[in-house]
């Protein structure tokens, strides 16, 4: 078996990322501010008592990578059986599971 570089596995990963189209841009990120502390009063909360965090629109950025080429190859839409050479079912990803082939409607 040929042994892959370091080199290669980033070449590669930054081969598919320079593959994505960046639709999205850096205007898509929204960002928000939360406090943990319940015991503190809302109304008296300094900047540092909060903590800042960054996201996307869900919905929006499961759309943009199910449209990456880089991704193509990965993509499930329907459940697989995987079978052993015993003919014994295998579970090894959420495509093989029993749940997807008991919620497929055909």
């Amino acid at each position: 078996m040929a042994t892959i570089s370091n080199f290669t596995v980033s070449y590669i990963r930054f081969k598919r990322l320079n593959e994505m189209f960046n639709v999205m841009g850096i205007d898509s990120w929204k960002s928000g501010k939360v406090y943990y502390n319940c015991l503190a009063n809302p109304n008296n909360l300094l900047d540092n008592d909060y903590t800042c965090f960054f996201h996307h629109n869900p919905v929006e950025y499961i759309e943009f990578l199910m449209h990456q080429p880089a991704f193509r190859e990965h993509m499930a839409y329907a459940p697989a059986k995987e079978l052993n050479d015993a003919e014994k079912h295998i579970y090894s990803e959420m495509i093989s599971s029993d749940w997807w082939w008991n919620e497929q409607v055909c």
